[in-house]
């Protein structure tokens, strides 16, 4: 007679403490790598500044540091994401009750979104100067990274305009249109600032959040031109 053997499963092995203090160790390496990047990058200009200028920052040889980054173009890939996940961080802080006036969460969103930019402007500006100056491969792959982000985002809206609609206190419309417009509509705002570095962009965020909570139609006025 034979005996059906079952082959005992093995435990996931576990990280020694070794390992576990050189992860963090690398972790900590390649933040510290980007903070003296985005210092460099905002002093000296994207392409003002070498992968050899960001070594010698650091305090690594220059071999050393593409064991971190393939190049300048990862670097400023990854400066990007984590001030990314940063904001989408704070905007679920900022919708996470579900017991707030959806209102109140969308104005919140908007302010957080606006002072999020207001406190690393240069990051932002070197961003889109290295985007216009990057080949078609970057800017496609950060292009696909930045629309994964996107989706978070509109994701992190959605609860709350769902929520509005089912208080009635939002038209009955698709939260999905309703996300991609307020995103538009931020980085519009956004976008204008860049260029005009003098404009309040407080001042803009309430505009915004009027426009979007309220339309622009007047009160008592009805109908569409004809």
């Amino acid at each position: 007679m034979i005996r059906k053997t079952h082959a005992k499963r093995s435990a996931p092995a576990r990280a020694t403490p070794l390992a576990l203090r050189k992860a963090r160790e690398r972790q900590q390496r390649t933040a510290d790598v980007l903070e003296v990047a985005r210092r460099l990058f905002s002093k000296r200009g994207y392409e003002g500044a070498t992968m050899a200028d960001i070594a010698a920052a650091s305090g690594f040889a220059v071999g050393t540091l593409y064991e971190f980054f393939p190049g300048k173009e990862a670097i400023l890939r990854s400066l990007l994401e984590e001030r990314i996940d940063q904001l989408l961080g704070r905007l679920r802080e900022v919708t996470a009750s579900r017991d707030d006036d959806p209102r109140a969460q969308i104005e919140r969103v908007v302010r957080t979104h606006l002072a999020f930019f207001l406190e690393d402007p240069a990051l932002l500006r070197l961003t889109l100067s290295a985007w216009s100056g990057s080949d078609f491969t970057v800017r496609r792959d950060l292009g696909e990274r930045i629309d994964r982000k996107h989706r978070e985002y509109l994701a992190i809206l959605m609860p709350v305009l769902e929520r509005g609609v089912r208080a009635g206190v939002f038209a009955p419309l698709p939260p999905i249109r309703m996300a991609v417009a307020l995103t538009g509509l931020l980085n519009a705002v956004i976008r204008r600032w860049v260029r005009e570095p003098g404009l309040d962009l407080p001042a803009e965020g309430d505009a915004l959040i009027q426009i979007f909570l309220c339309g622009i139609s007047r009160p008592g006025r009805s109908g569409a031109s004809r």
